[in-house]
């Protein structure tokens, strides 16, 4: 059978499979969990909570492309997300610092430098030592930690300055009315239409190939047959060798132990009513960044809407881990409870639902997204390289633009690997 086999089902598997089927090639698409969408996780309303909520991808972080057309093509209402962003530090809102704010000037100018590439951490270490730029170290490396998943002691510099520059405080966000699965669900009903066979609850274990030719076998025991295969697998199970490739492919798997591939714990609260309100200005998303143990929350846009959002990555993510279950809980209220002054047991009271996504111990994810270490480019190239014309790989991880580590990234290099088989 000459069909092109995809493992995932996740944006870039799908991204994938609707160029393929399009250009009139026999799909087949594989998928570990029961349904499609891989980082993508919309929690239903009625379900574990009243409201509908993103348990993975949340935003559309600016004029992205791929994803604003896909949400035209299939009629998804998107939702400017106007952000209030409030830093605070010990239970407080900092006082405005002219210092700290020329000091982050100064920290991009000397990221821009093009000499020699370093891990964040040696850079900050040698550029900014002493106690006189102890705040820039520490909000810097929580920046890259929390935002970007990263590593200190691996993710290359350019690649964070290549990002902070890039950004802009007047571009625009969107959230998707009915939740990313949105698009997910519609590129699924394409790939349908089109032909794709979708096969989920299977779980890939090993790829037997040969120049022109794929073996797949599952835990399952079914075998499928291909001409090529495209793995858009998440690089946390490539990363954990839950696929072996038979010839090994140990180029490949070294670059893939390379690259950098971060954790997040995303905490959805919901309570009887928005006790933030007061804190929040009308219309708009409020963001807190903080040093408390959940230290990143941010609200919905409606201001009646009593779901809050905690997300945790970095140092606080290891802490966070280290607590027992009740721990964990008492962190998430002591940190609300400093932030908006309110008594932890008031609180716990008052929360209705609650629903954590550790995305490191989902079995067929494994973490939350990539960052690129000091030498990333060329692994990323040898991944997407493809071998002897059968093996691909596709994913964020392999994205080599200006949005890594997002949804429009993954569909990015689905389409883009899609458009290399196909022609």
């Amino acid at each position: 059978m000459d069909a092109t086999i995809i493992i995932g089902a996740g944006a870039a598997g799908l991204m994938a499979a609707r160029r393929l089927s399009a250009a009139g090639q026999a799909v087949i698409l594989l998928e570990a969990r029961a349904s499609a969408g891989g980082r993508i996780f919309t929690l239903s309303r009625g379900g574990d909570l009243s409201v509908v909520a993103e348990g993975g991808a949340e935003f559309i972080h600016g004029e992205l492309p791929i994803s604003l057309r896909l949400a035209r093509e299939a009629g998804v209402t998107l939702q400017p997300v106007d952000s209030q962003m409030v830093q605070m530090r010990q239970g407080k809102e900092p006082d405005s610092d002219q210092r700290e704010a020329g000091d982050w000037g100064r920290l991009m100018e000397r990221m821009a430098d093009p000499g020699k590439d370093r891990p964040f951490a040696d850079f900050l270490a040698e550029t900014f030592p002493g106690e006189r730029y102890r705040n820039l170290r520490d909000a810097a490396g929580r920046t890259a930690e929390g935002y970007d998943l990263a590593d200190l002691q691996r993710v290359s510099t350019h690649s964070l300055y290549r990002e902070w520059s890039g950004e802009s405080e007047d571009e625009e966000e969107y959230r998707l009315a009915g939740g990313y699965r949105e698009l997910t669900g519609y590129l699924a009903d394409v790939c349908r239409k089109q032909g794709c066979r979708f096969h989920f609850s299977t779980i890939v274990t090993e790829v037997i190939w040969r120049r022109g030719r794929v073996e797949v076998r599952t835990a399952g025991g079914a075998v499928f047959s291909g001409r090529r295969l495209v793995t858009t697998a998440s690089l946390g199970v490539l990363k954990s060798g839950g696929i072996r490739f038979t010839p090994d492919l140990t180029r490949q798997q070294e670059a893939i132990g390379r690259l950098g591939f971060g954790s997040v714990i995303k905490v959805l609260l919901e309570f009887k009513k928005p006790f933030w309100r007061d804190r929040k200005t009308k219309g708009r998303t409020l963001f807190i960044l903080s040093d408390e143990p959940v230290p990143t929350w941010w609200t919905q846009t409606a201001d009646d809407c009593p779901l809050i959002t905690g997300w945790i990555a970095g140092q606080a993510l290891r802490d966070f881990r280290e607590c027992s279950r009740e721990g964990r809980r008492q962190a998430c209220f002591d940190s609300l409870a400093h932030l908006f002054k309110r008594d932890p047991s008031w609180l716990r009271q008052e929360l209705v639902h609650s629903v954590l996504f550790d995305w490191e111990h989902a079995p067929y994810i494994r973490g939350g997204y990539s960052f690129e270490t000091v030498g990333g480019e060329a692994d990323r190239a040898i991944l997407a390289d493809p071998v002897e014309d059968t093996l691909f790989f596709a994913g964020e991880a392999l994205y080599d633009g200006p949005v890594p580590g997002t949804v429009e990234a993954a569909f990015s290099s689905g389409n883009s690997v899609a458009a290399r088989i196909s022609g």
